[in-house]
């Protein structure tokens, strides 16, 4: 007799991750502390603290909220961001964001219909302050 549970979900394998190289952080999520990541960040529901992604993208999702520093190569942001964001290579803030607070990168994009309040400085790329 055959084990039939081999064949119930085959494309479903606990040793590797849903997308390769994207951390998800779902909608029902609520982290309250400091994430490093070295892989791109999708955020779809709340987090308070310092988030590091040094070498990748964060994306915070319509609908996500996030308060604290962040620290990125990129940032595209759908949601709510509160807090200082330092990103080494471009921010994109799209017409669904509000933003509360500074943004300091080389390039940015900030969409029609999109909310800010706070400062922009531009670097140039590849400088860490």
């Amino acid at each position: 007799m055959p084990d039939e549970s081999a064949n119930r979900n085959p494309s479903y394998n606990t040793d590797r991750p849903l997308a390769p190289g994207v951390t998800r952080l779902g909608s029902t999520t609520v982290l309250t502390g400091d994430i490093e990541a070295h892989e791109d960040l999708l955020v779809e529901g709340r987090v308070h603290g310092k988030i590091t992604v040094p070498s990748g993208t964060l994306t915070i999702a319509k609908g996500a909220k996030v308060e604290g520093e962040i620290r990125v190569r990129a940032l595209i942001l759908n949601g709510e961001l509160k807090g200082t964001v330092r990103a080494g290579e471009k921010t994109v803030i799209s017409e669904t964001a509000e933003m509360n607070g500074d943004v300091i990168t080389p390039k940015i994009t900030i969409a029609n219909g999109a909310r800010f309040s706070g400062g922009i400085r531009m670097k140039e790329e590849g400088v860490k302050s």
